[in-house]
């Protein structure tokens, strides 16, 4: 009985494909994929928390897709050069970009060069989480709190600088906005990712940090750095000494990073729910959600409608708080 079964599914699959094939070659490969190993690419130095979520995301996929999902690192301009390589990609669903607000929304709206156009050149596959961002200074720095270190600033004027993972990041924008709502002066230092700017500190070369909470939270609860405040409306479960920058004496400020995962524009629609449904069952997954939640990230899995609409709001958001701090980073 099973031996006439076996032979009935495989006259059955026979016929499928041959039917595929007769469709034309891009019908049989929407409907084999994958069938072969995906490229994630992830547009910032390895160690970082964008590169923790990514790696993480990554092997639940190539369990979901049953291929191996390969990451790449590809750091440079806050994350540009990796998502032009994604928009150049071809758009059969092979090649995947760890994309977060920077890279999506933000570069778009500072960097007049950019050689990709996130609208024309990118998909938005899947929401992954949100991340909150947290302002940290080296032990060296004499504050403990956000008032303090604001009249330790304004005391040292063009003396003080923060590091970030790169210039133009949600990041920058965030250490930019504080100096503006606080009236001090702060140099940025860009750098190719969270992790080295994390250990330059720890180095007592620069005097704070804006970076994802995920990064420098084990930093933080050994108390190697000092955390002034996290970027989001509320405190955060996993650090609830940590106070908001709003509740600190800047009520109006408030913003946070996001991860998701785009793909190339284009890709066929049995392609793209393929993806949709790979990174949705990642994101879902109790493994992630315990490990997003130890990061201090926010577990919020979007669908690719979901994500589109979320995506196209936060340009509205970011456009106007650029305005509002008169902040120019060309």
């Amino acid at each position: 009985m099973s031996t006439r079964h076996s032979c009935t599914r495989r006259v059955l699959l026979a016929a499928t494909l041959s039917t595929l094939a007769s469709a034309g070659t891009p019908a049989l490969a929407q409907a084999l994929f994958p069938d072969r190993p995906l490229k994630l690419v992830i547009g910032f130095a390895p160690g970082g928390s964008t590169d923790v979520v990514g790696r993480m995301i990554a092997q639940k996929m190539s369990v979901e897709l049953g291929k191996p999902v390969v990451v790449i690192n590809r750091p440079g301009a806050s994350g540009a050069i990796g998502t032009t390589e994604v928009a150049r990609a071809e758009p059969d669903g092979y090649t995947v970009l760890v994309n977060i607000v920077t890279t999506a929304v933000i570069n778009p709206l500072t960097q007049k060069n950019l050689q990709y156009d996130p609208i024309k050149d990118l998909q938005p596959v899947a929401m992954v989480g949100k991340l909150p961002n947290v302002i940290i200074l080296n032990k060296n720095v004499p504050a403990h709190n956000l008032r303090e270190f604001i009249a330790w600033a304004k005391a040292n004027p063009g003396k003080v600088t923060f590091g970030t993972g790169g210039a133009g990041g949600v990041q920058h924008l965030s250490g930019e906005l504080l100096a503006k709502m606080a009236g001090i002066q702060m140099t940025h230092v860009p750098y190719k990712g969270a992790a080295p700017a994390i250990q330059d500190l720890l180095a007592g070369n620069i005097d704070a940090v804006f970076d994802n909470v995920t990064g420098p939270i084990s930093l933080i609860k050994a108390g190697q750095v000092t955390a002034l405040g996290v970027t989001t409306e509320e405190r955060i479960a996993v650090l609830p000494d940590v106070p908001t920058i709003a509740e600190s004496g800047l009520p109006a400020f408030k913003n946070s990073s996001w991860i998701s995962i785009f793909t190339r524009a284009g890709v066929p629609p049995a392609v793209l729910a393929r993806l949709e449904s790979a990174v949705l069952a990642a994101a879902r997954d109790p493994e992630t959600v315990a490990k997003l939640k130890e990061l201090g990230a926010v577990p919020a899995p979007m669908n690719t409608a979901e994500l589109d609409r979320f995506w196209r709001s936060e340009f509205t958001y970011w456009r106007d708080a650029i305005k509002a701090a008169n902040i120019s980073l060309e």
